[in-house]
C-alpha cells in the first residue's frame, strides 16, 4: 500500500491539515479496516473502485466514492474490493466551517450534495489525469481553495486545540481553560460551535488516538505499559476507551487488519492482495 501526505498551500493553512493519497494492489477479496477517530474531519474521493464505509453503532453504510465526513467519536469500518486509489484531505478540527459546511459529527455527506455532481465528475477526471504524487495533491488543494468562505475561528478554540494536541490529550480541561485565559462555559460554547464536540471529548479522542499508535507493532504486553504512558488510570480504563473508539478489544485490533491505522501513525504497511476480511 502506498500512502503519501502533502502540505497545503498558504491559503488553506489553518483549515486543512494536509492532503493525502493512497493506492494499493488490486484486492480479490473484501478487505476491511478499522478507521479510528483522530479528531479531524476529512474528505475522501475514490479514483478507482469505491469501497464502503460502515458505522457499526448505527448500522449505516455508505459507498466510499466521494464524501465529506465530520469528526468521529466512534470507529467506522472501511471495506474495499478491487483496485484501491483514493485522494483526500484531513481538515483542522474546525475546518468544515470554512467551506460553509456543518460540523457533521459522526456523519457523512456526499461531495455531490456540497458542490454538485458535475463538479465531482470533473474533479475525479482531473485527478485521474495526473499521476500519483504531488501534482495530484495540488489539484485537489486547488479545488478546495476555490471554495473557501470567510469564517473567523475564535482564537480561544485554536489555542485549546493546540494545547490538547501538544499534550496528546493528557490534559485536564481546567488546565486548557487556564491556558486560554477564559471561562469553562465560554470555551465549551465556542469549541462545540466550531468543532462540533466539547473540549473534554476532543481530548479523550486525541489521547486514545496516540494510545492506539503506541500499540501498533508493539510487544504483546504493550497495552499494560501504554495505559500508564498515555495517562489512563489503569489498564481496564484503557481497555474500555479502546473498545469505545475502535469497537473491538486491543487484542483483537492487533490481530486484524489495521493498515489504515498504521498509515495514519506513519508506519509502513505491506500489501497482501489476497487477504480478506
Amino acid at each position: 500500500m502506498s500512502y503519501q501526505r502533502f502540505p497545503v498551500p498558504e491559503r488553506l493553512r489553518g483549515v486543512v491539515d494536509h492532503v493525502w493519497l493512497v493506492e494499493s494492489a488490486p484486492l480479490t477479496q473484501v478487505r476491511r479496516e478499522i478507521l479510528i477517530p483522530d479528531g479531524r474531519p476529512g474528505l475522501a474521493i475514490a479514483l478507482a473502485d469505491p469501497g464502503t464505509r460502515h458505522d457499526p453503532v448505527t448500522g449505516a453504510e455508505w459507498e466510499n466514492a466521494a464524501a465529506v465526513f465530520g469528526v468521529m467519536t466512534r470507529p467506522h469500518v472501511l471495506g474495499q474490493l478491487g483496485t484501491s486509489s483514493y485522494a483526500g484531505v484531513g481538515f483542522t478540527p474546525w475546518g468544515l466551517a470554512a467551506f460553509g459546511l456543518p460540523a457533521l459529527v459522526d456523519e457523512v455527506q456526499e461531495l455531490a450534495d456540497w458542490v454538485g455532481a458535475e463538479a465531482v465528475a470533473g474533479l475525479v477526471a482531473e485527478l485521474r489525469a495526473v499521476p500519483f504524487g504531488a501534482a495530484r495533491a495540488e489539484r485537489l488543494a486547488g479545488f478546495l481553495a476555490a471554495r473557501l468562505t470567510d469564517v473567523d475561528v475564535p482564537p480561544v478554540v485554536v489555542e485549546a486545540v493546540r494545547a490538547i494536541d501538544e499534550l496528546r490529550g493528557q490534559v485536564a480541561v481546567a488546565e486548557v481553560v487556564r491556558r486560554c485565559g477564559t471561562s469553562y462555559s465560554t470555551l465549551y460554547r465556542l469549541f462545540r460551535r466550531s468543532v462540533g464536540i466539547g473540549p473534554k471529548q476532543y481530548a479523550e479522542i486525541i489521547r486514545y488516538y496516540h494510545f492506539v499508535g503506541g500499540l501498533l507493532g508493539g510487544p504483546a504486553d504493550a497495552a499494560a505499559t501504554l495505559s500508564a504512558l498515555h495517562g489512563f488510570y489503569d489498564q481496564a480504563h484503557a481497555a474500555r476507551d479502546f473498545k469505545k473508539y475502535t469497537g473491538v478489544s486491543a487484542t483483537t485490533f492487533r490481530a486484524v487488519q489495521n493498515g489504515i491505522a498504521a498509515l495514519m501513525h506513519g508506519r509502513s504497511v505491506q500489501d497482501d492482495p489476497d487477504q480478506g476480511a
